[in-house]
């Protein structure tokens, strides 16, 4: 016989297994599977070695362009970028075609003009010459069919398309200086150049957000924008105008490290610009989120969360979302940020919230943790949840902003061929 004093001990044991089966059952125990598709192989050969971890992807409309770094060489890409008919056939059309015949967008690009007697010019080529740029490969993915249609000589620094058709490319180039800025209409389908030698100083540009012939692109510690479809570029806003704006709210350590760009930057699509900092990785306690004006750049506000945003994401529609982690208590919620406002989704209390991801269909985030751990995923923008199995995500795997779903890059065969294939919910 179980002792009396043991009894409720026990009753109460049994409750909480019980309330943790169920949960187990109807949430990351009865999980829905993923659909894997059908195991193809990408045409071209890739120089290799290919930077696997450079993988990024973009929506384009109907369809997504990828982009893959190569520390190989393509002596065809070579030559292109140098002279001869290649860049007199693409100048004289003023663009390319991105497809099947895999053009080489350096074509389009002008020889920089070399003063011999320059000294700055001397020391800048053998900065790039000790410094090599490899080569990056542009793909596109049409319905579940992926293929190169355009190289580049040199690394892609960012790409991203507007709703409109309208694409920007970044890239660090050879034999160029700073950046150079190409330009699509269609999606992709076409290229030209919009400017080459620009963004001084713009490190590790990302695109923040597309409005036709208005861009507005993160460099380092900067924020600038384009109003005329990217040939010229000025500095909207920098982090010291923004971290003199009620300096109070920030720690210390921030104006102290000078080496770091503490800012992360986004657009809602509302229009409204953000500045946030802090919390994120632990930098800082708490976040400091500020809104901006994206035609002046005036500061409108500043407010400090008692926690950290640890992660933000921008839907290929411009819808904002992120996961917002409360201190104390430790609270997860998940918010749609627009117009300055936070609109709450899902709230799961001290239940893990991680890896969210925001597609043109698809809206889904880590939930949980351990055995408990499953995805969350909505198809509605937030109202609804689904919950899936979890996987293991790796350095060849990538979140299909359109396909609503994960493309997979296997090891390549014999035949020197790299296999793929789609995995979707």
């Amino acid at each position: 016989m179980v002792p009396t004093w043991i009894r409720p001990w026990l009753l109460a044991a049994l409750f909480s297994y019980g309330v943790f089966a169920m949960y187990w059952y109807f949430m990351a125990g009865f999980a829905h599977g993923w659909q894997y598709g059908d195991r193809r192989m990408l045409d071209t050969r890739l120089a290799e070695p290919v930077d696997w971890d450079s993988l990024e992807a973009a929506a384009a409309g109907d369809d997504s362009l990828l982009t893959v770094n190569s520390h190989g060489r393509d002596p065809e890409a070579e030559s292109c970028m140098q002279a001869g008919d290649c860049q007199t056939q693409c100048q004289a059309a003023g663009q390319v075609t991105a497809g099947p015949d895999q053009p080489v967008l350096n074509c389009l690009v002008r020889p920089p003009k070399i003063d011999p007697n320059d000294r700055q010019q001397q020391i800048e080529r053998l900065i790039r010459r000790s410094h090599p740029k490899g080569l990056t490969y542009v793909l596109r993915r049409h319905d579940r069919q992926l293929a190169v249609v355009a190289r580049l000589q040199g690394e892609a620094e960012a790409l991203a398309c507007g709703a409109s058709g309208r694409c920007y490319l970044v890239a660090e180039l050879p034999n160029l200086s700073d950046n150079t800025v190409f330009v699509s209409d269609d999606f992709g389908q076409h290229w030209r150049l919009a400017a080459q030698q620009t963004l001084k100083k713009a490190y590790t540009p990302k695109i923040v957000a597309i409005d036709g012939e208005r861009v507005w692109l993160k460099g380092f510690k900067r924020l600038y924008r384009s109003s005329d479809g990217g040939r010229h570029w000025q500095v909207l806003i920098d982090t010291d105008r923004v971290m003199a704006y009620h300096p109070e709210l920030l720690t210390s350590s921030l104006y102290n490290d000078n080496m770091t760009d503490h800012f992360d930057w986004y657009m809602d699509d509302s229009g409204r610009l953000y500045a946030v900092t802090g919390g994120q990785y632990r930098r800082a306690p708490n976040t400091v989120m500020y809104q901006i004006d994206a035609d002046s750049g005036e500061l409108l506000a500043a407010t400090k969360y008692d926690g950290a945003f640890i992660d933000i994401e921008r839907s290929p529609t411009g819808a904002l979302f992120g996961i917002f982690r409360s201190n104390t208590p430790e609270r997860y919620t998940l918010y749609r940020l627009r117009a300055g406002e936070l609109q709450p989704l899902v709230e799961t209390g001290n239940e893990r919230m991680s890896s969210l991801r925001a597609g043109g269909r698809l809206l889904m985030f880590n939930r949980g943790q351990n055995d408990g751990e499953f995805i969350a995923l909505s198809r509605d923008g937030g109202r609804h949840w689904r919950p899936m199995n979890t996987f293991y995500f790796d350095q060849r795997m990538l979140f299909d902003p359109t396909g609503g779903g994960f493309l997979h890059i296997g090891y390549k065969n014999r035949g020197t061929q790299y296999p793929y294939h789609w995995q979707q919910p």
